[in-house]
């Protein structure tokens, strides 16, 4: 029997009709907030004395564990 194009499901068929809003709108959060932490980690590095840009990339392009070996790697703030 020929598959119809009309019988295909397509994206977000099977849920409500808002859940694609929903879902771009929770992946809009996700990148504001891991930019907020990223810029965070910009600035607490810059007061260490730590190369700034390179940990601010880091924490922006891999999160998680971005953020958790900075973490690691950050040193005492100068007094």
């Amino acid at each position: 029997m020929p598959v119809v194009l009309g019988e295909i499901a397509t994206p977000f068929q099977a849920t409500a009709s808002g859940s694609a809003v929903g879902f771009w709108l929770f992946l809009l959060g996700l990148y504001v907030a891991f930019l907020l932490i990223a810029l965070w980690v910009y600035q607490d590095a810059r007061i260490r004395g730590m190369n700034s840009l390179f940990w601010f990339a880091i924490v922006f392009l891999v999160p998680v564990f971005g953020l958790v070996a900075y973490l690691i790697y950050r040193r005492d703030r100068p007094l």
